[in-house]
């Protein structure tokens, strides 16, 4: 559901029947626009304000295209595409457009407007964070989002999608449980709204939730209706497929994994879901890896760090190298275990990935300096950023 849909949605929500005599008493204050935009030209000058570079967005430029109601909302239905492809982008766009925002009075805005393109600034924030493996980050847009989402007419469907987001982050976090727990009632949520795709959403992470817990049995029974039903989008549906294959794998059935990757590919191809692509990849390796090919497996794992690596999900990408330099070990390639090794220290250091101190993290650079790469210290990091990734 976009997000000119979801927000005509929301408003519908309270029109179901005649307008009370109360309502109609009320004065809302005009969008403060010079001149009517269609559809198309909102979508235009959006696409053209997020190509301009920063440098030529001037103060009157942004009042003329984020101070146009049609053209931000434009610019946020783009932005939300981009989370799932380019969250490093939305991360950089998001921030500002909240302050841009955050600076207006309530008066430059139609009726519950400010409050609502807060929200969704920030939501888009929040996202952007949680792909990237900012968690600190995610978690304090999700709660200014919230926030402001409170303040408009009908917060229902906005405040379960920041619930909804709190939980995938809950997810990262490997808090399995509680997101089991708590997702009934987000996800109820949607159901009454009639909101089909988010509820899909929600058997997904459930789904998800349960595969890393080792219920795969029940985790299939959820992926499977998923991945073959025809009317979720594209992305959902690979998405599904990607896990199912993974759910399989984990079972043993190397070839229906195969199989399920394979579906896969053209749907998250077709709805440009890069981060999943990635993923796939990853996955395919582990499967590979599992039937003994392993030369086939060691090119995925490359292809998966790189495309992590250009997504700008550096915190994912040091995880697989250090993943990765152990396959490497196991397969009698030190030199090149090494290699992932050093490339992934810059980034665990920059991004704080292991607490000060963690001892593994100190006995792995100074065996890689030895060209003597201490496994266990491999095996204890590892260990340690599987649970925290």
């Amino acid at each position: 559901m976009s997000l000119m849909t979801f927000r005509a949605a929301s408003s519908s929500m309270t029109s179901g029947g005649p307008m009370p005599e109360m309502a109609k008493i009320l004065a809302f204050r005009a969008r403060a626009t010079s001149l009517p935009c269609s559809r198309e030209d909102a979508l235009a000058r959006a696409r053209a304000f997020l190509a301009a570079p920063v440098s030529d967005r001037t103060a009157e430029r942004l009042d003329a295209d984020l101070g146009d109601g049609d053209v931000l909302m434009s610019i946020c239905a783009l932005l939300l595409e981009a989370t799932n492809t380019n969250p490093a982008d939305v991360a950089r766009e998001a921030p500002p457009i909240y302050k841009w925002i955050s600076a207006r009075s309530e008066k430059q805005f139609f009726f519950d407007e400010r409050d609502f393109f807060l929200g969704e600034a920030a939501l888009l924030a929040g996202c952007s964070y949680r792909h990237l493996g900012k968690r600190q980050d995610a978690e304090t847009w999700f709660d200014r989002a919230d926030a402001n989402f409170r303040h408009t007419v009908a917060p229902a469907a906005h405040l379960a999608r920041v619930s909804y987001n709190r939980l995938a982050l809950r997810y990262d976090q490997n808090r399995h449980e509680d997101v089991l727990e708590l997702l009934p009632s987000t996800a109820l949520t949607f159901q009454r709204l009639g909101m089909a795709t988010d509820f899909s959403k929600c058997m997904f992470l459930e789904a998800m939730s349960l595969k890393m817990l080792g219920r795969f049995e029940e985790a299939a029974d959820l992926l499977e209706p998923l991945a073959s039903n025809e009317a979720l989008d594209f992305a959902l549906r690979g998405t599904a497929l990607v896990n199912l294959g993974n759910v399989y794998s984990n079972q043993g059935s190397f070839d229906r994994a195969l199989t399920a990757y394979g579906q896969a590919k053209p749907f998250l191809e077709s709805g440009r879901r890069l981060s999943t692509l990635a993923d796939l990849k990853v996955m395919f390796g582990e499967t590979l890896r599992a039937l003994g090919r392993s030369a086939d497996a060691m090119i995925a794992y490359r292809e998966a760090i790189a495309d992590h690596v250009e997504l700008g999900m550096l915190t994912r990408a040091a995880y697989l190298r250090v993943a990765f330099a152990e396959a490497l070990l196991e397969a009698g390639r030190a030199r090149e275990a090494e290699w992932e090794i050093l490339a992934a220290l810059p980034t665990i250091d920059d991004q704080e990935m292991v607490p000060e101190g963690f001892a593994a993290v100190s006995l792995l650079r100074e065996s890689v300096r030895q060209r003597k790469t201490d496994p266990k210290a491999l095996l204890d990091l590892r260990e340690y950023l599987q649970a925290r990734d």
